[in-house]
């Protein structure tokens, strides 16, 4: 009998650890403060396990995204045009049931808080 308790105990301990990624998945109205004012988005995010993919659309057009998600932090970049240069966005932020709150950075422009809401869930 002991022999049986050590090697589940061994089985047990060997096992490898399983992380609960927060779920992220759907279309979300994000907002976030820049230099030059306020900026809001549309995003709408897939997730395969820790990996998110998507479409952020705002009034200058559709722009892929890409990104993880480690527990509850959520990160996503996406890049856009600005005058005549690429500009790469990236939010990072504490995902808390349907909102998403942090920080967003635009390349070396600078960073300014962020919120974002879950409007609905991807089916």
């Amino acid at each position: 009998m002991t022999r049986v308790s050590l090697a589940l105990a061994a089985l047990l301990f060997a096992a490898p650890t399983i992380v609960a990624h927060a779920d992220v998945a759907g279309n979300w109205r994000v907002e976030f403060v820049v230099p030059k004012g306020e900026m809001a988005v549309t995003m709408t995010i897939n997730q395969h396990d820790d990996t998110l993919t998507g479409q952020v659309v705002n009034e200058d057009g559709e722009f892929p995204l890409k990104g993880k998600v480690a527990g509850d932090a959520v990160t996503v970049t996406w890049t856009v045009p600005d005058s005549g240069q690429s500009l790469e966005i990236t939010m990072e932020g504490t995902i808390a049931g349907e909102y998403i709150n942090g920080v967003a950075r635009l390349g070396s422009v600078g960073e300014g808080s962020l919120s974002a809401r879950r409007v609905s869930r991807n089916p």
